[in-house]
């Protein structure tokens, strides 16, 4: 009985201790920026580019699934950490400019747990037209909605079902492991997936929920370009295909590298802490030489 209760006493500890950092890294007014060279597969070839990710905290209304203008009411909000996704780089002629927005729950407010899925917002513009897909968690389902220029896609609702099910979008926060540990070391777990709208759209493929595991490895060192540094990888694999994730062991666990399921791969560049909204101005524009970004 007394081991029971350390055990359970350690485990209260750890919770605490993760939300407590949550909050002070978090909600201390800035955004983390974190960009990457990227090798995206396009009609059948690797294309060189560049991926930013911005991640933030916000709160949500429940009612909306939007960041509501006014303070609202507890009962009536989420909070939320917002990854702004993007992609730039070019095929042939023309750019292609794509953007996933993931809202992921940083409390447990029934019957939403912590670290899901909330919405996922994507957009694709490039020469030929623009994609909108945006999917909303509900209680019982995730609600989506595309929008595309090909006649045969239309303008089409869909339902899926919510339960035991999460975004593989998602997973690029999750694996962070942000505010508690989604696996132990060494750990495979089984899960129910809504594949990356950005894979899903590159195949034209309808959205169906999707068998899935992901596994966390163990530590090992890797050379980036924040020096050598102490990485774990986790890997997901849909129907055979993987997709591996090296994140820092420390604390924020910034992700290092990534190859993803369809060939796409990229390495991180430069990452920073600031409120880069504030940064608009012409003498600002000195921080994206700094992040490797096109000037």
């Amino acid at each position: 009985m007394k081991r029971v209760a350390l055990l359970l006493l350690a485990a209260t500890l750890s919770i605490h201790a993760d939300e407590g950092r949550f909050k002070a890294l978090w909600y201390n007014g800035n955004a983390e920026i974190s960009t990457y060279s990227l090798v995206e597969s396009r009609y059948g070839e690797p294309r060189n580019g560049y991926r930013i990710m911005v991640f933030v905290t916000e709160p949500m209304r429940l009612a909306t699934h939007i960041k509501p203008d006014v303070k609202c009411p507890d009962d009536q909000m989420i909070r939320v950490i917002k990854l702004n996704d993007l992609r730039k780089f070019t095929t042939g002629i023309y750019e292609y400019s794509v953007m996933t927005s993931v809202f992921a729950s940083v409390e447990q407010k029934a019957p939403y747990a912590n670290m899901s899925t909330m919405k996922v917002s994507f957009s694709s513009q490039e020469w030929c037209g623009q994609v909108f897909d945006r999917l909303v968690r509900t209680p019982d389902a995730y609600q989506g909605v595309l929008y595309s220029y090909f006649e045969s896609e239309g303008e089409a609702p869909y339902v899926l079902d919510a339960a035991g099910v999460e975004c593989e979008d998602n997973l690029w926060t999750r694996t962070r492991e942000l505010n508690g540990p989604l696996l132990k070391e060494g750990e495979t777990m089984s899960m129910k997936l809504i594949p990356s709208r950005w894979i899903n759209r590159k195949l034209h493929a309808p959205t169906t929920i999707q068998d899935a595991t992901i596994t966390k490895g163990k530590s090992v060192n890797m050379l980036t370009a924040l020096g050598t540094m102490s990485v774990v990888r986790f890997e997901w694999k849909i129907a055979g295909a993987s997709t591996t994730v090296h994140v820092e062991s420390k604390y924020p666990h910034r992700i290092m590298a990534f190859t993803e399921r369809d060939g796409s791969s990229g390495k991180l560049i430069a990452s920073r802490r600031s409120p880069y909204w504030q940064e608009n101005k012409s003498g600002h524009r000195n921080i994206r030489t700094s992040l490797g970004l096109p000037d």
